[in-house]
């Protein structure tokens, strides 16, 4: 099993210091993967809660969202940086907001990433739920499965063999060139890169079963992961002919760094929680069922004070890295 993180991104701790040497020593010690988020902007009075306060508060209480999101570093950008300072290590979005970008520009600046990269980059993509930032980018707050599928099949006509064309509903390219192209090539044989669909309605499941190559939730349970990956995968096979996808599992941590006292309440709700030893039970359950990779995000956790509480998480959870690929 594969096993990854949510790099320093958010909150001011994610520095260059942090990012260089979080993504230098992950690479060394042989992890498997690095993933950045997408946001734009922090209101100071949100017209909505996080969808997670919003599950747990209710959709009629509004609150600030995570302090983490007031400081965020621009998605791409870093993983154009740490890929040019690593080696091995693959790049992801956990997940960009299709929302916030146009298909082309999209198509070529994640090509540009993956050429230069040597192949090594995943796009994760989905909704998003910010009416501030889509206002921002002026990307209308409706009909956004539609428009995120049209989306998908825009940028998979961009990276495809010149000449490229592209005719949907809400996108269009309009017969030319569109280069580069990534490295990596689809299961036909195109040029583009792994798309994971993060995506939880029933529609949004069908749109990873007929559009996507993997499905990447995040904060659920193992055995509710794997249930709707199995009918991802059924939806795969039975109806588009294809398949099966991965699963990508991405977990909100909170670890007990040697600077951390104690660990308190997170607005989180961390699934995984203390040592690397309190952990492994967790990991192993991940891969006893089958999850390809899990991707481990402590961006949210509030007990990190400085950006060393960054540095020493690849050395920390070490021996989950070692469970893993045993």
């Amino acid at each position: 099993m594969k096993i990854g993180f949510n790099m320093p991104q958010l909150t001011t701790f994610a520095s260059r210091r942090a990012v260089h040497e979080f993504a230098v020593r992950a690479d060394q010690l042989g992890y498997d993967s690095l993933w950045v988020q997408d946001h734009l902007l922090y209101p100071e009075h949100p017209a909505q809660s996080h969808p997670i306060h919003q599950a747990v508060l209710g959709p009629d209480k509004l609150v600030q969202w995570p302090e983490a999101y007031e400081s965020l570093l621009a998605p791409l950008e870093s993983l154009a940086y740490v890929a040019g300072i690593t080696q091995h290590i693959r790049v992801g979005t956990s997940v960009l907001v299709f929302g916030y970008h146009r298909p082309v520009a999209l198509a070529k600046q994640i090509a540009t990433i993956d050429l230069l990269s040597g192949g090594r980059f995943d796009l994760g993509i989905g909704l998003g739920w910010s009416r501030e930032e889509y206002a921002q980018m002026e990307t209308p707050f409706e009909k956004l499965g539609a428009r995120c599928s049209d989306f998908i099949r825009a940028l998979r006509a961009a990276w495809k063999t010149n000449p490229t064309q592209h005719d949907g509903p809400f996108y269009t390219i309009p017969r030319g060139s569109t280069s580069p192209k990534p490295t990596q090539r689809d299961a036909h044989g195109n040029p583009a890169v792994p798309i994971l669909g993060g995506f939880l309605s029933d529609a949004g499941l069908a749109r990873v079963a007929e559009l996507c190559d993997a499905w990447h939730p995040a904060g659920h349970t193992v055995e509710l992961a794997t249930t709707r990956m199995q009918h991802i995968n059924q939806m795969a096979k039975e109806e588009f002919g294809r398949g099966p996808l991965q699963l990508v599992h991405r977990v909100f941590a909170a670890p007990a760094l040697p600077s951390i006292e104690k660990i308190g309440d997170q607005l989180m709700q961390p699934n995984w929680i203390g040592t690397p030893d309190e952990m492994l039970p967790q990991l192993k359950e991940c891969k006893e069922a089958g999850i390809d990779e899990v991707v481990i995000d402590t961006s949210f956790f509030q007990e990190m004070t400085s950006e060393d509480d960054w540095i020493a998480q690849p050395d920390f959870f070490k021996p989950l890295l070692d469970e893993a690929h045993r």
